[in-house]
């Protein structure tokens, strides 16, 4: 039996004690219209409430681009079901399945606009990875203390885990989660903003 059926069976079964199950793309909104003037005080503020919101998830920001409205973040490990200071997922499932897998998040917010008019619409796309290691032998729970140490055995028969065959593999989206914090971001900067007429899609 694979490791990868037991971790999907625990999350599974966790899944379903407590109720929680895989969000529904629908139930959430990725972007929002809006109508700022840039530049403008406004155009700050909700500039300045980006940031700040991305901030507050502990994420730590990497690409800062006002002028292609563009505000990306570095990948960080995913919140586990007990750090309830930190919200970096926004369910129940999510919050289980960062926990029971090496799980990690990197957030891209955009500003779209047409030459140099004003901002249109505000966006964010919450990608998602797990971490693959298949090197990595992890066959009795003994293992599990040492699954991230470069001293467990490897399957292939070396001495020593080769950490660069560890690969982070895309997951999708987190729409839950985008949809979260693009209600901060307006939450903290209160423009004109109205729904667009389509849910979020994974990609």
């Amino acid at each position: 039996m694979s490791r990868h059926f037991l971790v999907w069976l625990l999350v599974s079964s966790v899944g379903s004690y407590t109720g929680c199950s895989s969000p529904r793309r629908d139930e959430f909104q990725s972007n929002r219209f809006v109508s700022v003037v840039e530049p403008s005080e406004q155009a700050d503020q909700l500039w300045e409430a980006v940031q700040e919101t991305l901030r507050r998830g502990r994420f730590q920001l990497d690409r800062v681009d006002r002028q292609a409205g563009v505000i990306t973040t570095f990948p960080v490990g995913s919140q586990h079901y007990f750090e309830f200071w930190r919200h970096d997922v926004d369910t129940a499932y999510d919050a289980w399945e960062a926990t029971l897998n090496p799980m990690r998040r990197w957030v891209e917010v955009s500003l779209t606009r047409e030459s140099d008019g004003p901002w249109t619409q505000l966006a964010v796309v919450v990608h998602k990875e797990r971490l693959s290691a298949p090197d990595r032998q992890f066959n009795n729970t003994g293992a599990a203390y040492q699954f991230f140490s470069s001293s467990l055995p490897t399957t292939t028969g070396s001495s020593r885990v080769a950490a660069a065959k560890d690969q982070w593999h895309d997951c999708g989206r987190d729409p839950a989660m985008e949809d979260f914090l693009i209600r901060k971001i307006l939450k903290r900067c209160p423009v004109s903003a109205r729904c667009t007429p389509t849910a979020a899609t994974g990609t």
